[in-house]
């Protein structure tokens, strides 16, 4: 596996609220995935358009204890952070 960049702390598990979170199973920072209060959708490139996103959000990713977040960016909308 590997190791998170410096700086970043990442996390197991649930994320406060449902919504999109900066999430990965590789400590990629380019990814989000959609936190549905149950499980992870499958981890997506930040850029896609919100129709492939919908899509992304509706797929369950594979090996949910693997799937780590991070807090939202101070860049994000502010409704957007918990």
């Amino acid at each position: 596996m590997t190791k998170p960049p410096l700086g970043r702390v990442w996390h197991r598990g649930t994320p406060p609220s449902v919504g999109w979170w900066p999430a990965s199973r590789t400590f990629d920072e380019n990814t989000v995935a959609w936190w549905n209060g149950d499980y992870w959708s499958e981890p997506c490139p930040y850029w896609i358009t919100p129709g492939m996103a919908e899509g992304f959000a509706r797929m369950r990713a594979d090996y949910q204890s693997w799937v780590m977040w991070r807090e939202r960016p101070a860049s994000w909308p502010a409704r957007s952070r918990t």
